[in-house]
């Protein structure tokens, strides 16, 4: 875990934006990198976020930095039950 990457993308917010992107992409289609793309965007929405302020803090969460590979073809390739371990262990540090 990059600790600059964390400090800029896990902002107020960030934690209730990580639930409900942990929530929607447990019911998404792990078939598809839109799938997650539109489950990311869901979340965001619900927060009155954009996709790119949305995707920061799971794309942080998930692969620790703020940049990196495409990141719904990365959750994809990382699968399921990795992507969803990863948003846990962000979710237990913003609550320590």
């Amino acid at each position: 875990m990059d600790e600059a990457s964390w400090t800029k993308a896990m902002k107020e917010g960030s934690d209730a934006l990580l639930r409900t992107a942990r929530e929607k992409l447990e019911a998404a289609d792990w078939t598809s990198a839109e799938s997650l793309k539109e489950a990311v965007l869901a979340a965001g929405e619900a927060h009155g976020l954009k996709l790119g302020k949305a995707q920061a803090p799971v794309r942080v969460a998930v692969t620790g930095r703020t940049v990196g590979l495409p990141l719904f073809e990365s959750l994809e390739v990382l699968g399921k039950e990795q992507t969803l371990a990863r948003i846990d262990a962000a979710l237990a540090k913003l609550a320590a």
